[in-house]
């Protein structure tokens, strides 16, 4: 990963362009603060991906969980009876 100023971001994006399209990220700073990162194209969906999943099988726990607790005809009755109008 290559960090730049966002000076030299502007000076060289060209360049910074070449390196991302091969692979490498660039972070673009200001005042020493990451603002900004180059990334190839396919990186970003990879990422979003990989949240979408962990999203998914915490969501998939959280039902298990759920599922494990011991609901009675009554409950069942009554949550039923709520949703009417």
């Amino acid at each position: 990963m290559t960090k730049v100023t966002a000076f030299e971001a502007k000076t060289r994006f060209g360049e910074l362009l070449e390196r991302v399209a091969k692979g490498e990220e660039v972070v673009i700073t200001r005042h020493d603060k990451p603002v900004a990162r180059l990334v190839p194209e396919g990186a970003q969906r990879v990422d979003d991906v990989r949240r979408a999943v962990t999203g998914l099988q915490e969501l998939q726990q959280r039902i298990r969980q759920r599922s494990r607790a011991k609901v009675s005809d009554r409950d069942v009755r009554s949550a039923i009876d709520e949703g009417r109008p």
